[in-house]
């Protein structure tokens, strides 16, 4: 009875255990391949005139109003306009600061002239005693005593000397005169030349449009185009009116999926706007070095330029957006498998190939990958099963 209990629990525990895992597989064998990147972009003229904020001596300004984009703009239209009221304030007070400084002008010459007057009447009248004194000393002793004559002649002397005195005091006079003039007549000048600056920067509040065009709003590093109450410094790019009978396509390929691009390989696009249609063309050029393209993304970015193949000005239009595939390898036969089923060490790339019930580390030399696949070249044949997994013992 304890053998037949025994048997029992073994049986039962025999049946519970875990069968074993089938492992993951994948059969080797030659496919079509082709490998293409995807990439966003849009639509921009190879040739545009750039508008920019005026350059302004009063720093940043703000943009009250702009013309609709993508509407067709003639030669003298209002493109942008800025908000002027906090330089209409600083110039309604600068012209009254001028007013008052003119005032003081015309208040400090009145008190100058007075006191000049009054100067020259001192210098006129001394003058005149001076010469009547000179002219009518008595100077004999039978007519005036000596204490007359001796009063006399200090009259005149001082007389002279008042008048020399006179004289020196009418020059500092004249001298101070022009300095106190010379101090208004700058500080007048300041303020013109305040109130002239900002009059002509009253005058760049509007951006008028250079010439017939469509008008199409630049895009800052930020991803973002021009808006009301948005400030721009002086020379920042606002827009551009672009000459849309040849237009070029601006992509953008994540950094890690940038394999193998280069200049001349085929590109096919569709509008978002119209997804039906697919159009070609070919990479131009690519940049050197990926960046991002917005605030705060790690992300990062090589952009690529692409010339296309044919112009089609009724449905291109500057800041289309476009879904595009860079085609890197054109479909070939290849013998591929999975990315996943590819491990590497030592800069040298194996597989795990499983023989008879096990796993068997195999050196493979590797071509052209996409997203997905990988092309093999040598270390393995039709048919073979490589494992979708690593076998590395833990």
């Amino acid at each position: 009875m304890k053998k037949l209990i025994s048997g029992l629990a073994v049986l039962f525990l025999l049946g519970c255990a875990d069968p074993q895992p089938t492992p993951l597989l994948y059969q080797v064998k030659q496919q079509e391949f082709d490998v293409s990147i995807p990439a966003k972009g849009e639509l921009f003229a190879a040739q545009a005139t750039v508008i920019s904020a005026p350059m302004s001596r009063n720093g940043v300004q703000v943009v009250s109003w702009l013309a609709p984009e993508y509407s067709h703009v003639k030669k003298g239209d209002v493109i942008v306009r800025f908000d002027g009221e906090s330089m209409q304030i600083q110039s309604k007070n600068k012209r009254n600061e001028l007013a008052k400084t003119q005032q003081d002008m015309l208040n400090k010459s009145g008190e100058l002239k007075k006191d000049l007057s009054g100067i020259n009447k001192d210098i006129t009248m001394v003058d005149q005693e001076r010469i009547f004194a000179e002219q009518f000393s008595i100077e004999d002793e039978r007519i005036r005593s000596k204490l007359e004559i001796i009063e006399s002649l200090q009259n005149a002397e001082y007389l002279g000397t008042k008048q020399n005195y006179l004289n020196w005091k009418n020059d500092s006079f004249s001298e101070s005169a022009k300095g106190d003039m010379g101090l208004l007549k700058m500080k007048q000048q300041l303020h013109q030349a305040k109130l002239d600056q900002l009059s002509a920067s009253l005058s760049q509040l509007e951006i008028k449009a250079p010439h017939d065009g469509l008008l199409a709003y630049k895009i800052n590093w930020r991803g973002e185009k021009a808006r009301t109450g948005q400030t721009m410094w002086p020379g920042q790019k606002i827009a551009e009116l672009p000459d849309i009978s040849v237009m070029k396509a601006k992509l953008r390929v994540i950094e890690n999926e940038a394999i193998d691009l280069a200049k001349d390989k085929p590109v096919n696009f569709r509008l978002n706007a119209n997804a039906e249609q697919v159009f070609t063309g070919k990479i131009e050029s690519i940049a050197p070095f990926p960046k991002t393209i917005r605030r705060g993304d790690p992300q990062k970015y090589f952009e690529v330029v692409v010339i296309l193949d044919q112009q089609h000005p009724e449905q291109f239009v500057p800041g289309q957006k476009i879904e595009a595939s860079i085609e890197i390898m054109a479909k070939q036969a290849k013998m591929i498998v999975p990315k996943q089923s590819v491990f590497s060490d030592q800069n040298e790339s194996f597989v795990y190939l499983y023989q008879g019930g096990d796993f068997v580390k195999t050196k493979v030399e590797v071509g052209q990958a996409s997203l997905s696949h990988i092309e093999i070249k040598l270390g393995l044949t039709l048919g073979q099963q490589v494992s979708l997994t690593s076998q590395e013992k833990s």
